[in-house]
Formats: structure tokens, sequence, C-alpha cells
């Protein structure tokens, strides 16, 4: 397999770096300024979120695609203009890549262009060219054939690269300043989406403790419990989707809507009523079916929310489930290690299903936990773009400093100083010889042969043991010269891009 050919970050062209967490259930995007032209420690590292629509910046993962190839996603896959009983409709889609020429693989495809496409269309400062895309993937997808499969189904985006879901959410939670007191220590995120729940550990003091794991128990598993233990056991609802099968996905998609609508409630003790209908589905409908089913509809009724929790964990045991994921984390990577600090990422953990026991060492993303992913990748992929930039001007400086016309000249200097510095010495060696030789001839009549033999005398001593020491001094001081030019050209690099 050939390799995936990644967008390289270019100053010339780059201002803006795009992150996209592309969910199961929920799409969010965000974007920083490449501020090349600023220091480290000057720049602002300002993060904006994508607003699909209006101030909407959490797209349902949904896509219709009609028989003409057009392509709604979003709320707008269930448009009722735009729905017949031809058109393909899919919500929660995404899974592990397997077959690039997949259903699912292309469906994902699909969306994938599309909501890039929406990207661009909302917002005025990204242009095509000057910026590149990072995206996210659950931490469980760590197969590198995965992986460079899930790249090449962004073929339709400028990728740059691509992280996991929770350690983009943990880079992220960093710049929080509780969590980075509790993380400089030992901390954890969890970050749980629709489809995956994703860990990740991290001590600051050993960045390489880094530990990213996952468990397939998201929060789609609770519309799939609705869906499959009340809606499918509905003989109404189940002769419907046999005739019409098509309607499967905007039915979970309903039940999902009424799922967020039943969790994003503030009192918890209040009684929960939820309707269910075939009313938005009347455009797949043939006229004869129309009077059968228009008034067919599953009224959920439960005394609270807290009520709906317990049926759910009778159900699929769903509360369970989440527990178990945690603890095998826990006995399968944190043996030994401390936890000093837990972040709350993902839509769903606003769930009351989740509230720990203690609030005291958790930190919680609040109403923009959905965002907290996305933004992480823009944060993250600002990094990795700078970092790639520095590396190559280093490599360039690099080449500078060995470069052969650089190599002579800086050796023409060593031996110029080597041969002045030996010189110099010799005639302090000769200087001595003759001093010494004056204070000898005032005690006795001596000639000029005894001047010349105490000359070659000391002038042997010397080059036989003082010679080495002053080549070796010469080179430290010439290496240590040297090495102070280099430090200060590199670090002109180096401070434009990080402390």
């Amino acid at each position: 397999m050939s390799k995936i050919p990644l967008v390289k970050p270019d100053k010339s062209r780059h201002e803006y770096v795009v992150g996209i967490d592309f969910g199961h259930g929920e799409t969010s995007a965000a974007y920083c300024k490449l501020e090349w032209d600023k220091d480290a420690g000057q720049r602002e590292s300002a993060v904006s979120d994508i607003e699909f629509a209006g101030s909407l910046r959490v797209l349902p993962s949904a896509i219709s695609i009609t028989l003409d190839g057009r392509e709604h996603i979003g709320s707008d896959a269930f448009r009722l203009d735009s729905m017949t009983s031809n058109t393909k409709t899919r919500v929660c889609f995404k899974q592990c890549p397997e077959d690039i020429k997949g259903e699912p693989e292309q469906l994902m495809i699909a969306y994938m262009r599309a909501v890039y496409a929406k990207i661009l269309e909302k917002t005025d400062k990204l242009k095509k060219g000057n910026h590149i895309v990072y995206i996210a993937r659950p931490s469980g997808w760590k197969d590198d054939e995965v992986k460079d499969l899930y790249k090449r189904m962004a073929a339709d985006i400028p990728l740059g690269g691509l992280t996991s879901e929770s350690r983009a959410a943990i880079f992220y939670a960093m710049n929080k300043d509780e969590f980075r007191k509790n993380i400089s220590r030992g901390g954890i995120v969890f970050d749980l989406g629709s489809s995956t729940l994703d860990f990740t550990y991290l001590t600051l003091d050993d960045p390489s403790s880094i530990i990213d794991d996952g468990e397939p128990c998201g929060a789609s598993l609770i519309e799939q419990t609705i869906f499959e233990q009340l809606l499918l056991k509905d003989d109404r609802f189940s002769d419907f989707l046999k005739k019409y099968p098509a309607c499967k996905d905007a039915l979970l998609f309903k039940v999902r809507e009424e799922k967020e609508a039943v969790y994003n409630r503030i009192d918890m003790d209040t009684s929960v009523r939820v309707k269910i209908d075939l009313e938005q589905l009347s455009s797949y409908l043939e006229e004869k079916d129309a009077a059968k089913y228009e008034d067919v509809a599953l009224k959920l009724k439960f005394s609270s929310v807290n009520a709906f929790n317990d049926w759910l964990e009778q159900t699929c045991h769903y509360k369970t489930r989440i527990k178990e994921a945690i603890k095998n984390f826990q006995t399968k990577h944190l043996r030994g290690k401390e936890v000093y600090g837990v972040y709350l990422a993902g839509g769903a953990t606003r769930m009351n299903i989740l509230k720990p026991l203690s609030d005291e060492q958790v930190n919680r993303g609040g109403a923009d936990s959905s965002l907290v992913v996305s933004r992480g990748i823009a944060l993250l992929g600002t990094v990795d773009a700078i970092v790639d930039v520095l590396r190559k001007d280093l490599e360039k400086e690099k080449m500078k400093l060995v470069e052969p016309q650089r190599l002579r000249e800086s050796m023409d200097i060593l031996i110029e100083n080597m041969a002045g510095v030996i010189s110099e010495t010799s005639w302090s060696v000769v200087h001595e010889a003759c001093l010494d030789f004056k204070r000898k001839d005032l005690d006795k009549k001596l000639g000029v042969k005894d001047l010349e033999g105490d000359i070659r005398s000391k002038l042997e001593k010397f080059s036989e043991s003082g010679v080495l020491s002053v080549i070796s001094g010469v080179f430290n001081q010439f290496f240590q010269r040297e090495g102070e030019n280099v430090r200060k050209e590199l670090n002109k690099i180096i401070c434009k891009y990080a402390p």
C-alpha cells in the first residue's frame, strides 16, 4: 500500500489550522490562526468554533443522498422537501473502517466531504489552499492499517494528520489551570461520545507516560435500546419498518433527539414524556398508507429521569458497562499510577447518569463538552504544523553549518589560530630560556653554544609535552566559540516556534 499523501505545512501558504471531530453522533470543528510572524509566547493560541447554522456549533452526524447525488447533512438530512422513498438516509454510521469501498466507508467519505464543504461555506477566513486540516480518531483505532485507511477516506480534505480523540481532549484540557495543576502529577481524560468511551492518562512530569485506550460503549447504546426494546416491539412500528426499511435511520435519529432532550433537563425529578411519531416521514409514504400510519405514535412515560435511568440499567446495563470500562482501563493500564484529576469531555458526559460521587477532582467541559475534541485537535494541529516547519528550518540550518565552504573556512581559522598560539608559546619558551641563561651566566662563564643547548632542550621538552596542551586549549576555545555561534543561529529559528 502506497504512503498516504498528507499535506505538509507551508509558511508561505497556510494561515490556519482546522480541527474536525467527525463523531459517531455529532460533529464539530474549530480553527486556529498560524501566527508565523510571531515568536513563541507572543502567539494568542486562540481557537474559534465553526458555526454550521446560525449559532449551532454541533452538527448531528446524519446524511441523506438523493437520486441526483445531492448530499444533505445534519438536521437537513431529514428535510421533508428533500426526502422521498428513494432517498438514502443514514445516521450514526461511523465505524472502524475495513474496506474503503464498503457502504459505511463510502457514506463516511461523502459525509466528510460535505462537512468540509460546509466549513468553507460558513467561514469566510478559510479559503482553499490557505489552511491545513487535522482530524481525530477513536483511541481504540490503534492498528496502523485502520489509521491509514481512515486517512485515505479523507482524500477530499487537505489533511495534515490525525490524532486520537482523547489525546486531543487532554491537550485542550491542559489549558485549564485547575486541571493542569492536577495533571502535572497524573491526570486522565474521559471522552464519552456516541460510539466510544475513550481514555487518555498523562503525567506532565513524565510525558512518556501517556496511555490511550477506548471501549465501544458510547451513548448511542441508549437510543439503540429504546429503538429495539420499545419501538420495534410495537407492532405498528415494526410493520411500518418492514414496509419502509429506508426509514429506519430517520426514526433512529428521532429517538436520539428525544434522548438528548431528556438528558438536557436541569431538574432530574420531573417526569419524562416522550412522543415518537411517523409524521416527519410522511413524504416516504405511499398514498394508500397515509391514513394508516399518520396517527401512529409511541409514548414513553417515566416518573423522572432517574426512573428512566433505572429502566435503562435493567434493560441494557448501560451504567454497569461504563463502570466496567473504567475498571478495565484502571486494571490494564493504571496499576501503581496515581490519578490526581479527571476531565470529562464529549457531549454524553452531560448525562446525569455519569455524575461522579465527588466533584472535587473532576473538571467538566460543561456546555462546551461537545467541542472539547475539535478545539483540542485545532490546537494540537497548530503545534504539529509549527514543529514540522521548525524541523525543516533546523535541517536547512544544519546543512548550512556543515557545508564544505563553511567547514573549509572554519578549519582555516582553526589552523591559523593554532599556528599563532604555538608560535607565540614557542617564543615564550625561547624567552624563558634566555632569561635562565642570563641568570646562570652571572655565576660562570657560558658561551653561545651553551645558550643554544638550553633553548634546544626547552623547545624539545615543549614539543614533547607542551604542544598537545596548547593544541587542546585551542581546540576547546574554538569549539566553544563555534558552538555558541551555532546556538545563537539555531535560537533565532527556535524562538519563532517555542519558548
